[in-house]
C-alpha cells in the first residue's frame, strides 16, 4: 500500500507541474524583417532585403 501511495503522490506532483506550464499562453517570438532577411542569408538594405541571385558556381 505504501508503494502505491508513493507512486500516486509522484504522479500527482508531475501532473501539477505539467498543468502549471499550460496555464501561461505561449508568446510567439517577434522577428523583424531585418532579422528574417539576415537569417535567410540576405543583406539588409534600408527598407528591403537584398538576396544574391545564386548564379555561378560549379
Amino acid at each position: 500500500m505504501g508503494r502505491a501511495m508513493s507512486t500516486g503522490f509522484v504522479l500527482l506532483v508531475l501532473l501539477a507541474g505539467v498543468s502549471a506550464c499550460t496555464d501561461r499562453p505561449m508568446a510567439a517570438p517577434v522577428v523583424s524583417a531585418q532579422q528574417e532577411c539576415e537569417r535567410s542569408g540576405g543583406i539588409w538594405r534600408t527598407g528591403f532585403c537584398e538576396r544574391s541571385s545564386g548564379g555561378g558556381g560549379y
